[in-house]
């Protein structure tokens, strides 16, 4: 995986015309590592059927005053085979 990833960050570099040291390459592909694995534990969980305990998503986003836009209502900007009594459906728990 090392050798794939850097070849990866290097593409990544090039298409970016951004440069790191060999030690933030390094450190770059720990970190995609770490991550591959939270994401293979995470899918793990869907085989359990577990349901949520909470939805992080609020009914209504409030942006601050100051900036002057109306407040945005979540289940009007996501498709309605997404939600799921006015929540997202999350798709690895096929709710």
């Amino acid at each position: 995986m090392r050798e794939e990833c850097k070849k990866f960050i290097e593409l990544l570099m090039n298409l970016s015309r951004l440069s790191f040291k060999e030690n933030e390459t390094e450190k770059l592909c720990e970190d995609i590592e770490k991550i591959q694995m939270l994401l293979k534990q995470v899918s793990s969980i869907g085989k359990y059927d577990v349901k949520p305990l909470y939805n992080v998503w609020d009914g209504l986003l409030e942006p601050p005053y100051y900036i002057e836009i109306p407040k945005v209502r979540l289940d009007e900007m996501i498709p309605e085979d997404r939600l799921l009594d006015k929540k997202v459906k999350i798709p690895w728990r096929r709710e």
